[in-house]
């Protein structure tokens, strides 16, 4: 008991001294005694109001305010941190937790440029201490070398020096473990909600990395950021997660709302058009994870269907036709949408597809075919790189030449200087172009043409361009279809001109189709795909 006041009283006095030199960092220091804590209380902002109020009930607000633009203030909350972080959790003590609260209380009331000053912080100021490391490592080769056999250089475990080896190496990997992780691991002890507070502060990393950071400051950055991604990725395994079914009848209204809220595929405009998607003929599952059991981390929507669906109105009308869900004989993922940004990386919806494909194929043991309606939401992006591009193959000229006339009988003359895919890119330019039937039989076999080789030639180191691709195909799954007018939303216009695909998981085949990806970068194709690009290109 003795060691665990004094510890105590050493941090409080160091914390004293690190803060108190300078007014723009304040600490209030709860007051402590053998027989009681007593803790000052004010008002705090920022914060999430449930967590804020456990604060204030009991040990209030400890850091008052921080103000990072001066470097003096930084060098002492980056003295703080790390010695709150080196002590260690076992001992017990209330002063660590308290800053940890707090540090994170206040972290939530920052602009984006004082949060990128505390990251960079957390990057640099509690990464690994070089000296220390070298030690370890010089300890830890000097206590390899004693063990190891002369002749094969393997470890001889019946050595009488093997305990110590391993105690270098022990030694070696703390010495390799940057500082932030045990901060990690605090934050997720003694927070409430601590675990969405890391997810919130990895989203906030990729913002200050992708806009707001250094060429220079860049590295530690993407080092903190791979730690954190690591950390969550531990924490969000399939094993953590609990798979729910969404009703418009039974999930709470404030969950329906964030299924509206998040929807990234085919945005929710009215919560009649929810309650259709909710409604007959359709299902939507959720991830979630209990420490956020709040928040949906991604979903899914399907649509039940007696084949695979063709475009996103087939879905809209066959499933309202459907009387009973046993005349389906295709599940249809339509959208999958994930909701946090700092669960980047963190493959979910992998988990998701296959978690919901075997909870309906036990529902409804029916089911012969599960596939996917997915968008293509870089494809005009791409087209627009290709506009001044030569290449004979992208566009058949007897093609070409069927588009020039139907755009001259419109009166539009196609520009003499212009290429094929610029001749394209302007009939898709023009209003309406999707309503007149002559302009859309023109542009439906150079469109699929197009599309089937975005899909399936281009590549960037080895895997598929397109990121829709990658996921689905990296999961296993065969590009199976692609269909022309699929989705004629305006968002789908833009993006893709209304075209979409169909990834088919067989679920027989889905592990080897993932290996094939992996290790050989193949993409397995249907016969429609190889039809439309020609039995050559394949």
């Amino acid at each position: 008991m003795r060691g665990l006041w004094a510890a105590r009283g050493a941090l409080r006095r160091h914390v004293d001294r690190v803060l108190t030199a300078d007014a723009s960092l304040r600490l209030a220091l709860p007051a402590c005694d053998m027989g009681q804590r007593q803790f000052a209380t004010s008002s705090e902002g920022g914060g999430d109001a449930k967590t804020d109020s456990a604060h204030q009930r009991q040990q209030s607000s400890f850091l008052r305010s921080v103000d990072l633009s001066s470097p003096a203030a930084q060098r002492k909350l980056s003295k703080l941190i790390q010695e709150v972080v080196k002590t260690k959790a076992n001992t017990g003590d209330f002063v660590p937790q308290v800053v940890i609260q707090s540090l994170c209380t206040t972290y939530r009331g920052m602009n984006i440029d004082e949060k990128k000053q505390f990251l960079l912080i957390l990057a640099q100021d509690l990464h690994i201490d070089p000296a220390v490391a070298l030690q370890s490592a010089a300890q830890f080769e000097q206590n390899l070398t004693n063990v190891q056999d002369a002749h094969s250089g393997v470890v001889d475990w019946e050595h009488e020096n093997v305990e110590r080896y391993l105690r270098t190496f022990r030694n070696l990997r703390n010495a390799l473990a940057p500082l932030y992780e045990t901060f990690f691991q605090q934050i997720l002890s003694q927070r409430e909600n601590g675990m969405l507070f890391l997810v919130h502060l990895r989203a906030d990393l990729l913002q200050v990395m992708r806009k707001n950071a250094t060429h220079s400051e860049i590295p530690a950055l993407r080092s903190l950021d791979a730690s954190l991604k690591q950390f969550l990725a531990s924490w969000f395994s399939v094993g953590f997660l609990k798979l729910e079914r969404v009703t418009y009848e039974h999930s709470p209204g404030q969950l329906l709302e964030k299924i509206i809220r998040y929807e990234a595929v085919h945005p929710v405009g009215t919560i009649a058009e929810l309650k259709r998607r909710l409604g007959n003929g359709r299902r939507c599952f959720a991830f979630f994870h209990p420490s956020i059991p709040d928040e949906p981390l991604v979903f899914v929507h399907v649509a039940l269907m007696q084949e695979i669906a063709s475009s996103m109105q087939s879905i809209r009308d066959e499933t309202e036709q459907l009387t009973e869900a046993s005349q389906a004989k295709a599940a249809i993922f339509y959208s999958i949408s994930s909701t946090q940004k700092g669960l980047s990386g963190v493959d979910l919806g992998n988990f998701l597809i296959k978690e919901v494909a075997k909870a309906l194929k036990t529902e409804h043991p029916h089911l012969k075919t599960f596939a996917t309606l997915s968008p293509l939401p870089q494809f005009m992006s791409w087209l627009e790189t290709q506009r001044y591009k030569t290449d004979v193959s992208l566009v058949s000229p007897l093609d070409l030449d069927a588009l020039i006339d139907v755009l001259e009988e419109r009166g539009t003359t196609a520009q003499p200087d212009a290429t094929a895919v610029g001749i394209v890119l302007d009939a898709l330019s023009i209003d309406d172009w999707s309503a007149d039937p002559d302009l859309v039989a023109a542009l439906k076999p150079i469109m699929l043409k197009l599309g089937a080789r975005y899909i399936y030639h281009e590549k960037k180191r080895g895997k598929a361009l397109d990121p829709v691709t990658n996921f689905h195909v990296r999961n296993g799954a065969i590009f199976e279809r692609i269909n022309w007018l699929a989705d004629l939303s305006k968002k789908g216009l833009a993006q893709s001109s209304g075209m979409m695909i169909n990834y088919k998981y067989d679920l027989v085949h889905v592990e080897a189709n993932n290996e094939n990806y992996l290790l050989h970068n193949i993409i397995p194709i249907g016969l429609q795909p190889q039809q439309v690009l020609g039995a050559r290109t394949i």
